[in-house]
């Protein structure tokens, strides 16, 4: 393993040494190929929002796998945003053809790159266990891992196995390394939502008002047919957030009460949403964050979404008091600009590095 320095304070993060990595030889032209799966999901049964228990997600399989049958593969876990599917990752960002490029460059190792499905009619499960939405986490923790592991010749262990996400899937990547330990040993984070209540994402938004004046299922789809994505976004907020399940259409409350128009904080209630939010979690995590191969977040300054560059680096200046190593990468660019660059010249080599590799 990689010798890691000690965390930096404030905003600054670590950069991980990481030496060179053999890579088996293969022919300048070859390439991996992408195949396409249903994925059963026990841990989403029974949710009350009618998501489906089988899952689908595609799994790029890098040049030498079916030719090296004896072989076994890193895995590196690929989330994607909110509103999005598993063809944001193949058709938008063209992953399957970066991959290629930095496997024939000897950038990276050759790796299974898996990714999910993770919708549902607000967009998203968050990948957070909720009693109202599913259990996102531990499907994507225990189904899909199990599935994967099964069905195909991975390296079947922490060491060898990474998540990365971008958005919603950036918080995931999260809430995964905070709330399952042990299943990855390296984590990036590119541009994640939801890590502390401020600007567009605190109660000062008008939206919260929208999604809590919801009262019918009729409610909600006017909300789906006036594409008012923050009212939508935050109803699936407070169903993959929310600790106890109540009254349709919903199920989950709001941390708050609307008083002449107006929002008043119920103090409980908003305690318990700031507690589930990863700025709130690192103390409790520290040991099994301190043991991560490599921790690291990627924000851009332009991001449209006006809590993510403040929720990064106040994550990032946490980490650093918590004394967790962590690499911080602040660049120009906003929400979605140059998400597949960022990964071809930045994140995947870097993941791909600090995985442990077939010998």
């Amino acid at each position: 393993m990689p010798k890691l320095h000690r965390a930096l304070l404030l905003a600054t993060a670590l950069i991980f040494g990481v030496p060179g990595l053999p890579l088996a030889q293969l022919a300048p032209d070859a390439t991996g190929q992408v195949v396409e799966i249903e994925v059963p999901a026990s841990a989403l049964a029974g949710n009350l929002l009618g998501t489906s228990a089988i899952q689908d997600a595609a799994i790029y399989l890098p040049p030498s796998y079916e030719s090296a049958p004896d072989r076994r593969y890193p895995v590196i876990y690929l989330l994607h945003g909110i509103f999005d599917d598993y063809g944001a990752w193949i058709e938008n960002e063209d992953v399957p053809t970066r991959l290629n490029r930095l496997i024939a460059a000897k950038a990276m190792p050759e790796v299974l790159v898996v990714m999910p499905n993770a919708g549902n009619e607000y967009g998203g499960g968050y990948y957070r266990n909720s009693p109202i939405s599913g259990n996102w986490a531990d499907y994507i923790a225990d189904d899909l891992i199990g599935h994967v592991d099964a069905e195909f010749r991975t390296m079947a262990s922490a060491d060898s196995r990474a998540v990365v996400g971008h958005s919603m899937g950036g918080y995931g990547a999260i809430n995964l390394a905070i709330s399952r330990p042990g299943k990855f040993s390296v984590v990036w984070a590119m541009s994640p939502c939801c890590l502390a209540a401020t600007d567009d994402f605190g109660f000062g938004n008008d939206a919260w008002k929208r999604a809590a004046s919801v009262q019918t299922v009729e409610d909600v789809e006017n909300l789906l047919a006036d594409q008012d994505f923050y009212a939508i976004a935050l109803l699936g907020i407070v169903s993959a957030f929310s600790t106890e399940a109540g009254d349709p259409p919903v199920y989950g409350d709001v941390p708050f009460d609307i008083v002449r128009g107006e929002v008043v904080l119920e103090d409980a209630a908003y305690d318990r949403f700031l507690d589930s939010l990863p700025t709130r979690q690192l103390r409790a995590a520290r040991d099994d964050l301190r043991a991560l191969r490599g921790f690291g977040l990627g924000v851009g300054l332009g991001d449209q979404f006006l809590h993510i560059p403040p929720g990064t680096i106040e994550l990032s200046q946490r980490l650093g008091a918590e004394r967790i190593p962590h690499l911080l990468d602040v660049h120009d660019g906003d929400h979605r600009q140059n998400v597949g660059g960022r990964l071809e010249t930045f994140v995947f080599p870097w993941v791909g590095a600090l995985l442990v590799v077939a010998e």
